[in-house]
């Protein structure tokens, strides 16, 4: 069952600008270590909300929330339990057959209100609401294992790029703000669960075979030791990824953040870009490293899909 619900109204309506934004607590730090207060994470969500809304608007979102701070107590939210002002719910069965509200936004007053409610990071699934049961995005998540260096991760990511290309498929590529990178392929919303993460299991399997030296299937932590785990399981119905441009739980409040394949070398590592220096890197930018993200429709051309 799919059924947008709206949740009414508990508070006044908050501003988009960060000037009028009714923030409680926004001397409250967030990132003691990085000297980041609630205002401070308000005030980066202003400025690059253009950038990160495509990525996260009307999907069912995963909220890492740390109401005080990165370093106390922190919880994953991702039903809408609560009236909570600019935030809505859609019914979705979940894993027991039980309908649940799952959440998400719908414009940049929903991400104020997400930082009003301490979230730290945002994790969408890669399907809209609208179609929830067809994906509009593949994401390999690349997992190295210990004593893994990163120009080894960085080779695996333009070998995924390549294999991805024999198949004609365009990729992108992001940090993660942790310790790995996102390959991150957009295609047509013409495939079912199913049909997306066997896919992504099959093309997994083949980098494997392709190259056992440098990647591993298996998720089991001794068999990835010296190898890199490409994580296919994100393509499944209720998984999620960190979104373009989210912060994350890290003490330097890194950022997960997009980049050409070009810029993609050893200068930059996965938590590079944090809070303080993306907006930076945004204003220097000539040109959207991922500005035909959503304008490729791409198919899927093997022969199980």
């Amino acid at each position: 069952m799919n059924t947008p619900t709206r949740k009414k109204a508990t508070n006044k309506k908050n501003k988009q600008s960060k000037e009028t934004f009714n923030l409680s607590h926004p001397d409250r730090l967030l990132y003691p270590d990085a000297n980041i207060t609630k205002s401070d994470l308000a005030n980066y969500y202003h400025n690059i909300a253009s950038q990160i809304l495509p990525y996260i608007i009307k999907r069912p979102l995963t909220l890492l929330r740390c109401p005080n701070g990165q370093k106390k107590k922190c919880f994953y939210q991702r039903h809408l339990t609560t009236e909570i002002e600019n935030l809505f719910g859609i019914t979705l069965t979940d894993k027991t057959d039980k309908p649940e509200p799952y959440l998400y936004i719908k414009d940049k007053s929903g991400l104020m209100s997400l930082v009003q409610l301490g979230v730290l990071e945002i994790h969408p699934w890669s399907s809209q609401i609208d179609k929830i049961n067809r994906p509009d995005f593949i994401t390999f998540d690349l997992d190295p294992g210990k004593s893994i260096e990163w120009k080894k991760v960085i080779e695996a990511a333009f070998f995924i790029k390549d294999n991805l290309k024999k198949l004609n498929l365009q990729s992108f590529v992001k940090t993660t703000g942790g310790k790995g990178l996102h390959v991150v392929v957009p295609i047509k919303r013409l495939y079912n669960w199913d049909k997306v993460k066997l896919f992504a299991h099959t093309f997994v399997k083949y980098l494997a075979m392709q190259n056992p030296l440098l990647f591993v299937v298996n998720m089991n932590k001794t068999k990835r030791k010296g190898k890199i785990f490409v994580d296919y399981l994100r393509n499944q119905r209720g998984a999620s990824s960190i979104a373009p441009y989210s912060t994350r739980i890290k003490q330097n409040a890194s950022v997960a953040t997009p980049l050409s394949w070009h810029e993609l070398s050893v200068r930059i590592k996965p938590d590079t870009f944090t809070v303080k220096n993306l907006p930076h890197r945004l204003v220097k930018l000539t040109r959207d490293p991922w500005e035909d993200f959503y304008l490729l429709k791409q198919k899927l051309s093997l022969p199980m899909v």
